[in-house]
């Protein structure tokens, strides 16, 4: 049997704790064997990420060593332009041909599929796992389905996460305010350690995102 996979996108600039409860409750509700995150070299319809692909990677790879179905994978990092998903699932496709894939993403990037490149293709040919995370507007399958996701791949999930965003993480440690419960120990060790968002004025006056 092969083995039930959830892709995780993002830039994860920093990893927080949304992003850990996220995909483990995901991975529960459908019984997947492991979650996948793809962290982003460029991400086409974000601003670039503040801190370095070596730091972000560095930092995910911190945050989920304690879970055995976690893998991070450096694929995105290590290819040249924006990192888009039709070719992100492509290579994993190839990579790992025994695998059933499924992408996982929030009700509100399912929200943008249609800005997403080649987002027909992508619609017609992969599953999706839609997370309605707690303390959002939720999404329906009506309301899935009227944006091009197909009833037949596409599971509805509900997660109870964190009210937590990277900006903020970011905009704290601009701050010199503490992370307690916004990341994991780990990950605020390495982020002082690195240095890392001390100087991202862009996040001092911005709490979204």
């Amino acid at each position: 049997m092969s083995a039930q996979v959830l892709v995780f996108g993002g830039t994860f600039d920093p990893v927080h704790v949304g992003h850990v409860a996220v995909a483990d409750q995901a991975a529960q509700s459908i019984h997947a064997d492991e979650v996948w995150f793809m962290p982003s070299r460029i991400p086409p319809l974000h601003e670039a990420p503040v801190a370095d692909v070596n730091a972000r990677l560095a930092l995910l790879r911190a945050a989920l060593e304690p879970y055995a179905h976690f893998r991070v994978s450096d694929d995105d990092l290590l290819r040249d332009g924006p990192s888009y998903t039709l070719d992100t699932m492509k290579l994993l496709r190839a990579r790992h041909p025994q695998a059933s894939l499924s992408l996982l993403v929030g009700a509100d990037a399912a929200r943008s599929i249609a800005r997403w490149y080649h987002a027909d293709e992508l619609l017609a040919g992969e599953r999706f796992v839609i997370v309605n995370r707690s303390g959002t507007p939720a999404l329906d399958m009506h309301d899935a389905q009227r944006l091009g996701f197909a009833p037949s791949r596409t599971t509805l999930v509900a997660v109870e996460s964190p009210p937590v965003s990277a900006s903020e993480v970011r905009r704290r440690v601009a701050a010199g305010e503490s992370l307690a419960g916004l990341v994991a120990p780990e990950v605020a060790v390495l982020i002082d350690r690195m240095g890392l968002y001390r100087g991202d004025a862009r996040d001092m006056h911005n709490g979204g995102g």
